[in-house]
């Protein structure tokens, strides 16, 4: 059934068309897409995987570089006036007190790129590590580190 005048609708100030009748044959339609716009589209997806890739394999890098090792030239625990109640939030969301005495601290001597040694100040969060670690020991710093010395202007 082809289009007709049958199948206009007429309003007021407007006239519309009624499709609902109207048969078409059964085609297939293909639409034609230039080999321009497909191998635009694969460019496109290769370099935004591979842009993700390199700032992945960036952001790691930061954290090997921080994560330095040294020996421990001093330890010094600073008693409180009182003992406080510690409340600790872990990364698994569950919540945790304790009561500490004081702040347990450790300065690490952490060799430099360019032949120097910088000492860092460590805060541990408990006795039981404090009391692990003893003068001379090797010790990690990592990315928590606190320089003892603050930077000139």
């Amino acid at each position: 059934h082809a289009l007709g005048p049958e199948n206009l609708v007429q309003f007021p100030g407007r006239t519309v068309v009624d499709f609902s009748s109207v048969t078409t044959p059964n085609r297939i339609v293909k639409s034609q897409v230039p080999a321009r716009v497909i191998v635009s589209a694969i460019l496109i997806g290769v370099f935004a995987v591979g842009f993700i890739l390199i700032a992945v394999w960036q952001s790691g890098r930061g954290i090997t570089e921080a994560r330095m090792t040294g020996k421990i030239v001093s330890k010094e625990f600073q008693p409180y006036a009182e003992a406080e109640r510690q409340i600790t939030l872990n990364r698994g969301g569950t919540v945790s007190a304790q009561t500490s005495d004081g702040q347990y601290l450790i300065s690490v001597e952490v060799p430099q790129g360019d032949g120097s040694k910088k000492t860092f100040t460590v805060w541990l969060n408990d006795k039981r590590r404090y009391d692990a670690v003893k003068v001379g020991d090797s010790f990690d710093v990592g990315p928590y580190f606190v320089p003892s010395e603050s930077p000139g202007p």
